[in-house]
């Protein structure tokens, strides 16, 4: 008689972020066997870089999978498809044979600000654009190329004119997604969802197939060094014979197209239906919520992209600064490895900040924290911005600065939601909230007080991109329907806003909105140099 995990039908997916890859194994019902997460390295280069090992992506990826396998029992004929989401705007040259031609360039990486730049420049200008070049990257992708050069176009262009031997040796670029699809499978290829970030596709209709001439020629990339595009509900094929060996996976394992993670997130927290949002609180933080219409919000730097449910839009709002910062923060100024050594960074590090922000007042007693360590994205690109702290004095501590932290960063998800909300086309009631920072009780309570409407804390938030693309593609498969996903997935606790924290923090969001109008100059100032 076969076991129960025998008879079960189960999807491997593959979750790239920014700290490291996890892996899960899913069934039919939305929950996970078994799942693993290993970290890799972020290398920050002094001009401006951030890129990240490919092969420690790929051996991350392989030791995850084999263990997940392991300790799940699951037999491999029981795992049916491999689906994999990543972050996205990562870009990677590979050579005719796949192999990584450099270090990948990580969405942190502003080394092609001055090309995309020089692509979008002119008279008459506005915010740094000229205006008919501005309204027609608006009316065919959704939006320009970024100032800060964080897109993977300015990926490609800073490769193409710093790197040209490497551009001219670069037979595909990919987004991280579509590279492990490619490692998985053979097959270069890519969809219309995951190559947004290189702005070439023409996202006025869905489901596009070929990259738009008028994008192609003032991106200044060329066609065949760019993926093919799948639909995007597509299936990409077979695991090769030599992955299916190395892996331990059934030979014919089935591989769906790649997804970028805000469709993944979405999906994964049961934002299914029209303007229902997730709160995605991982190392960038982001609101992500489908609508049935392509939308632009240049002055906020909001958009729509095509989602990885076919026929629908995704919206989206990039904060960029969450998690990461928080880490910053905790590593480079709590935990340091240096003369003031505190015995170096412990295991329970966010724990401990959790409980430490407790022991200081709302409002933190005036302290402010500003959370810009990356510059700003949504709702207001400004890639010369910066954090820091406002209003120390002689009794500050560790506790107040801790818990300034974690509202600073509420703060800034509050500045997004006034206009998230105009561009979703109605106020919203209440956030899905996942991703590894909803963990916190501390910072949920946190987002619920400062924003204002109560937090649904998804009950397993770090797998939310594992579960999000294992049921995508049990939907692609036609296992499951699109309208069953939400009532999949557990919510483990509501975070109600407490009234009679409103009036400070309806004080210290009003100063925090000064601050950052009033401090501009100075960042200005100081990071044009």
């Amino acid at each position: 008689m076969l076991d129960e995990r025998e008879m079960k039908k189960y999807v491997l997916a593959i979750d790239i972020g920014t700290g490291g890859p996890k892996v899960g194994l899913v069934d039919q019902e939305g929950r996970v066997a078994s799942s693993a997460s290993a970290a890799v390295q972020l290398f920050f280069l002094p001009d401006g870089g951030a890129e990240h090992d490919p092969a420690e992506w790929w051996s991350t990826i392989t030791t995850c999978i084999r263990q997940v396998i392991r300790e799940s029992g699951v037999a491999p004929a029981a795992i049916i498809a491999i689906a994999v989401t990543s972050m996205w705007s990562v870009t990677l040259p590979v050579d005719e044979n796949g192999e990584p031609l450099m270090n990948v360039i990580s969405w942190m990486d502003g080394r092609g600000a001055p090309y995309n730049n020089a692509v979008v420049k002119g008279f008459p200008n506005i915010q740094g654009y000229k205006l008919s070049t501005l309204l027609k990257y608006i009316d065919i992708a959704g939006f320009p190329p970024t100032l800060k050069g964080i897109d993977a176009l300015g990926h490609m262009l800073f490769i193409k004119h710093a790197r040209p031997d490497i551009y001219k040796r670069t037979y595909k670029f990919f987004e991280p997604m579509d590279y492990i699809n490619m490692r998985l499978t053979g097959k270069f290829a890519a969809t219309q969802n995951t190559v947004l970030p290189m702005m070439m596709v023409d996202n006025r209709r869905l489901d596009m197939q070929e990259y738009d001439p008028w994008l192609l020629k003032m991106g200044g990339i060329d066609r065949e060094k760019l993926p093919d595009l799948l639909p995007i509900d597509g299936i990409l094929g077979p695991i090769t014979a030599s992955i299916a060996s190395e892996l331990g996976l059934a030979p014919g394992t089935v591989v769906i197209c790649g997804v970028n993670d805000n469709s993944s997130s979405a999906i994964g927290a049961g934002s299914i239906a029209d303007s229902e949002p997730a709160a995605v609180m991982g190392t960038s933080g982001y609101l992500a919520a489908h609508v049935h219409h392509k939308k632009t919000d240049l002055n906020s730097s909001m958009a729509t992209m095509p989602s990885a449910i076919k026929g629908r839009y995704l919206f989206w709002g990039e904060l960029t600064n969450n998690g990461k910062v928080l880490d910053a923060y905790l590593k480079n100024l709590v935990f340091a490895q240096d003369g003031f050594d505190t015995g170096g960074v412990p295991t329970d590090m966010y724990e401990r900040a959790s409980q430490l922000a407790l022991q200081a007042p709302p409002g933190s007693e005036g302290v402010l924290f500003l959370p810009w360590f990356n510059g700003t994205l949504s709702p207001g690109e400004d890639q010369y911005m910066r954090g820091g702290f406002l209003n120390l004095s002689h009794k500050t501590s560790r506790a107040h600065m801790t818990r300034a932290v974690f509202e600073g960063l509420s703060m800034n998800w509050r500045w997004l939601r006034g206009p998230s909300e105009k561009m979703i086309g109605r106020p919203i009631q209440y956030w899905r909230l996942t991703g590894g920072g909803a963990l916190s009780d501390v910072w949920s309570q946190i987002m619920a007080d400062v924003i204002g409407i109560p937090m649904h804390r998804q009950a397993d938030p770090r797998n939310n991109n594992v579960v999000g693309v294992a049921l995508l593609a049990f939907n692609r498969l036609g296992l499951i329907k699109l309208e069953d996903i939400p009532n999949m997935i557990k919510f483990d606790r509501i975070f109600e806003p407490d009234p009679s924290k409103r009036a400070i923090y309806d004080r210290m969001f009003a100063q925090f909105m000064a601050s950052k109008d009033k401090i501009r100059p100075i960042f200005h100032a100081l990071n044009k140099m």
